[in-house]
């Protein structure tokens, strides 16, 4: 487990294939901006790099904290290539450990964090938080889910 990052600016991005990259800004542990999901396809690349570029500069990024699930490789990239056509854009990629976030996004604790936020973003949102304070986001997951194979009675 890294250090916490701590008060930084930080964008989350939520990798996937089907549903597109999920995208919530989570500025500080008290408050958060509105999600923006966006598909990783041909036809809208550009348009999503330009809308996070300029999510990027307008809120001053720091960090941006992408879940090493499925499509991570490709989101990585994707940030990358963003990085040299928007030379502003200098926030620093980490990948963050997704083990647990959709057991989270599920539980009664989420819907209790974040009541008018859709299941999936929830997840985006602790991957972004655990960048900023790891122990913080995992102390909220079920600790069963943490061990390989059986879990000792």
């Amino acid at each position: 487990m890294a250090a916490p990052a701590g008060l930084r600016a930080t964008m989350g991005l939520d990798p996937g294939l089907r549903t597109g990259v999920k995208v919530p800004w989570w500025m500080a542990p008290a408050s958060w901006l509105r999600p923006t999901p966006f598909i990783r396809i041909p036809v809208r690349r550009q348009k999503a790099a330009v809308a996070v570029a300029a999510l990027c500069e307008k809120h001053n990024v720091e960090l941006v904290a992408i879940g090493n699930g499925t499509a991570s490789r490709e989101t990585e990239r994707f940030f990358l290539d963003l990085q040299k056509q928007f030379p502003k854009v200098t926030a620093q990629k980490v990948i963050v450990s997704e083990a647990g976030a959709s057991v989270y996004s599920a539980s009664e604790l989420a819907a209790q964090e974040f009541p008018d936020l859709d299941v999936s973003l929830r997840g985006a949102v602790s991957i972004a938080r655990r960048l900023q304070d790891p122990l913080a986001e995992l102390v909220k997951i079920d600790p069963k889910i943490h061990w390989r194979g059986p879990v000792p009675a």
